[in-house]
């Protein structure tokens, strides 16, 4: 558990825990916009809830709370097989910019070190400079050129990353 008091309103970052989850459907229930890039997260409530769940079952979860609410959302999917684990990442809207996609980010990235997992990945929408800054700022890289596509790879190798 960590409290982050750099910003004017402090937030707390820590692991999920299976009590946790009627919050963290709360946040999803209020997020917006839903369902905005690769469907993520589903519009229809049964599709957000049946996605929310195999998240929090194979999937290594840290929330970002504020006053009793959960503000942040992010997961680590290792696949075992290919060595590598796929990273999301969901922000409300109110807290983005103010270092809660920072902490984290930062948090996951760790337990993907301290687990030995070589390869971070994920998908980002390639005019979503915040995000794609904040990926950037950790170690991500695009190792394609840009091509014009809706969406874009971006991979943080632990031989390559920095931790910030």
């Amino acid at each position: 558990m960590a409290l982050d008091t750099t910003c004017d309103f402090p937030f707390e970052v820590r692991e999920y825990v299976r009590e946790d989850y009627p919050h963290l459907m709360r946040m999803y229930d209020l997020f917006t916009p839903k369902g905005r890039f690769q469907g993520m997260p589903p519009c229809d409530d049964e599709k957000c809830h049946v996605w929310l769940q195999r998240l929090t079952e194979e999937g290594k979860n840290f929330l970002a709370w504020r006053s009793g609410a959960v503000i942040g959302h992010a997961v680590l999917l290792p696949d075992v097989d290919r060595c590598d684990a796929e990273f999301l990442i969901f922000v409300v809207r109110a807290d983005r910019c103010t270092g809660v996609g920072s902490e984290l980010t930062r948090r996951a990235l760790a337990w993907a070190e301290d687990q030995g997992i070589p390869a971070v990945w994920l998908t980002v929408e390639t005019y979503n400079f915040t995000a794609i800054h904040l990926y950037r700022k950790f170690g991500f890289i695009f190792p394609e050129p840009f091509d014009h596509t809706q969406e874009r790879f971006m991979i943080r190798k632990r031989e390559e990353a920095s931790n910030p």
